[in-house]
């Protein structure tokens, strides 16, 4: 079995494994790839599986949604936690910025952050406030499949995120950022 194939399947079983962050590491090492040959490859939706920090929400949840949503064309992006089977932009998120800075690291400006409530008609109830004083961070990309991302926070923090298909909650993402550019 392929490792990749072999970390996900224990990040699925045991979410909360010891051995997921090292069968991550044996991944990142010798892994070649430039974000300049394939940074379209980020587009989409990733849902954090785990990650090395000790922080509530960043730990994975069966109850919580702990989503990225990434739109490389227009730089945007939204990290948002939502419940559960709810296929809709509702939560708390916080809006962000990507700038590509090298061949692996993403660089990120933090711009919104709230709470996102339901559309009721055409009226999403937005609770966003504009973040005022600067907040930036980077993300380091380690590795890079179709159905899995390993990246390196600013801060240190190893994060395994899982690719999502989900068309319609991409769109929805992008009809929602317009009201932000």
């Amino acid at each position: 079995m392929h490792l990749e194939e072999k970390l996900l399947k224990i990040v699925h079983k045991y979410p909360n494994s010891e051995e997921i962050g090292e069968i991550a590491r044996h991944l990142e090492v010798g892994y070649e790839f430039s974000l300049n040959d394939c940074i379209e490859k980020l587009n989409g939706i990733w849902e954090l599986r785990w990650s090395s920090s000790k922080a509530p929400f960043l730990k994975y949840s069966p109850f919580i949604d702990n989503l990225q949503i990434l739109d490389i064309n227009s730089s945007n992006g939204m990290n948002l936690l939502k419940p559960k089977r709810v296929n809709k932009i509702f939560g708390s998120a916080i809006l962000i910025n990507l700038i590509q800075i090298n061949e692996k690291r993403i660089g990120v400006r933090f711009t919104h952050a709230g709470l996102v409530g339901p559309k009721i008609g055409n009226y999403q109830i937005n609770g966003l406030a504009k973040i005022n004083r600067e907040q930036k961070g980077w993300l380091d990309i380690t590795y890079l499949s179709n159905n899995l991302r390993i990246c390196r926070g600013d801060k240190g923090t190893l994060f395994l995120l899982k690719r999502r298909i989900d068309e319609k909650l991409f769109i929805k993402f992008e009809n929602f950022i317009k009201n932000f550019n």
